[in-house]
């Protein structure tokens, strides 16, 4: 077997070149649809990881704990009063990164020029860095000193809305636990630049200075959280569940669904394309290997002829494959490979990806274990292919193939 092995493999290589351009092109397709898997793999995996990393530090968190009824109607008269003791000591558990409690509600911002509907929303600076974007956002001014500080950080566009600027005093109006509409002074300290929509309707006070100005006393309106490792989150939130009372504890993808939909899209999209590019590849591929059979049409009869077994023609044929596919495969994943990684510096989307939820910076990853399955799919996949033209070949009968050449 060795021995017809010797002389099938260099017989095999060389009839690859009896026709250099239709071997070339159907390589050409193969390393085309690899490299643009790879490529278009690793970027959707990017923009999924980006976008996912873009709404857990725009304020969600992994997770978030509410009063029960919060979420359908925010306003003053959803507060957390007391935290279970058993939610307390799970909260401070080393699988808790970070977590910081926010007051919450609707608001109007009031300066000497015009006026915004906003959502206020007092912080604990301290407990925020970590946990959300608002303390790297700060372009200018400064970031909120304490739970107590008298100032209030405003996004950019809502600086421009509002026509006032950095160190300017306006007035923060909401409705109170009463019923009755507080407000206070405050002066911007810091102005921060984020996604467009939070730029424009979101503004940053002190954690107590909210509590004081709705007379709310201890309460708080949300909890958000981070966990080490996100592959427990589920049984996090399970957890938190148990011990949360009349709580109401939900998970990222519960409070932003929009996000999770586009990540499993994503994933979708993968997937089709690596099947569309593939099923392009596979008629190439079984076409390439058609019109070599016939044309040695002649050849075959004579090696049959000459002793040679139909199985040794089969071998022979798929031995051709597995070198057009093997070497088009390998030149594809390094092509592949060389894209992504001029890219690991990042793409800049645009602004334009902010107002679809995703980041305006992606940076794509290679995945070597996705890497490895496409390059095994796409071989084995090729030589299931080229079983077609493979069996044809060894399926013809001597006699009928020369009298038809002769013919």
């Amino acid at each position: 077997m060795m021995d017809s092995l010797e002389l099938i493999i260099p017989l095999a290589w060389r009839n690859l070149w009896r026709n250099k351009r239709r071997t070339l092109l159907t390589m050409i397709a193969i390393v085309i649809a690899v490299m643009s898997m790879v490529a278009f793999g690793a970027f959707m995996r990017a923009w999924s990881n980006a976008s996912l990393l873009e709404t857990i530090n725009n304020l969600t968190g992994h997770g978030q704990i509410h009063h029960v009824g919060y979420l359908d109607d925010p306003n003053v008269d959803y507060q957390i009063q007391n935290l279970p003791t058993a939610l307390v000591k799970l909260l401070e558990q080393p699988q808790i990164t970070h977590y910081a409690k926010r007051v919450r509600v609707p608001a109007m911002l009031v300066t000497e020029r015009e006026s915004a509907p906003i959502e206020i929303i007092g912080i604990q600076p301290q407990s925020e860095t970590g946990l959300s974007f608002i303390s790297d956002a700060v372009t200018r001014g400064r970031y909120l000193n304490s739970d107590t500080d008298r100032g209030i950080l405003l996004g950019e566009k809502l600086v421009s809305r509002l026509q006032t600027k950095l160190g300017r005093r306006l007035v923060v109006m909401s409705q109170g636990v009463d019923g009755a509409i507080e407000e206070r002074g405050m002066r911007i300290v810091g102005v921060f630049k984020s996604q467009p929509q939070l730029e424009k309707s979101i503004a940053f006070i002190a954690f107590n200075s909210a509590q004081s100005m709705l007379k709310i006393g201890s309460n708080f309106s949300e909890i958000a959280f981070r966990v080490e490792d996100k592959s427990k989150l589920d049984q996090i939130i399970s957890v938190m569940k148990n011990q949360a009372g009349q709580l109401d504890v939900q998970a990222w993808d519960e409070i932003e669904p929009f996000t999770k939909a586009m990540v499993e899209m994503n994933e979708g999209s993968i997937l089709i394309w690596i099947l569309v590019s593939f099923t392009v590849v596979s008629f190439g591929l079984v076409n390439s290997l058609l019109m070599a059979v016939y044309e040695r049409l002649r050849e075959f009869g004579l090696l049959q002829a000459l002793g040679m077994k139909p199985r040794w023609l089969l071998i022979q044929v798929l031995v051709e494959s597995v070198f057009i596919v093997g070497l088009a495969t390998l030149m594809g994943l390094v092509t592949g490979i060389l894209i992504v990684m001029t890219f690991q510096d990042g793409i800049n989307l645009g602004i334009g990806a902010s107002y679809f939820g995703g980041a305006q910076i992606v940076y794509p990853e290679l995945d070597w274990e996705e890497i490895s399955t496409i390059g095994i799919v796409v071989l084995f996949l090729g030589l299931l292919a080229s079983l077609y033209p493979a069996i044809r070949a060894s399926r013809l009968v001597p006699v009928d193939i020369l009298s038809r050449a002769t013919t």
